[in-house]
């Protein structure tokens, strides 16, 4: 196929989609713990992985996959009942599925880069929401995964 061609398709395809989408590769972004310590963390039952934004959750297991929901507050400040199905490729990272949601149908892999007592993290994926405007998505995922890592730190600080 020529270059020509890929780029008419992928002009229809976007003419014809319901919903907006941006590709996101984050990183650079360093947790101040081993990545042993990170898979320990995902792995061990309780209540210490927190995050302020993240209401009611629950979890339920199907497979080796968790399924995570909560309720979330949208940026005009309704709530939404959010569901993520999280997936451990052990030991390269975890693939996220949004399933319900602003970002539903979002595909993302985060990969972990063991560093010693740190490790590295990065974020690729397609995020496409049927509700979050295409000029507004790529800075709301970026602050939306700013503020997970930032929390996500602080819980491992806290965890033995």
């Amino acid at each position: 196929m020529r270059e020509g061609q890929l780029i008419y398709y992928w002009m229809a395809f976007r003419s014809m989609r319901k919903f907006d989408l941006v590709f996101i590769l984050d990183e650079g972004s360093v947790f101040d713990a081993p990545v042993d310590k990170i898979w320990r963390f995902m792995q061990t039952p309780g209540d210490h992985h927190r995050h302020a934004s993240m209401i009611n959750r629950s979890f339920e297991m199907e497979g080796n996959s968790t399924i995570l929901s909560f309720d979330a507050e949208t940026l005009g400040g309704t709530k939404t009942r959010v569901k993520i199905k999280s997936t451990p490729l052990v030991p390269v990272g975890r693939m996220l599925e949004y399933i319900e949601g602003p970002l539903a149908g979002s595909k993302v892999m985060s990969y972990y880069v063991p560093m010693g007592d740190k490790t590295g993290v990065t974020i690729v994926g397609e995020y496409v929401s049927r509700s979050i405007p295409e000029n507004q998505l790529k800075s709301t995922v970026m602050a939306q995964l700013e503020k997970s890592f930032y929390e996500d730190n602080e819980n491992l600080k806290n965890f033995k």
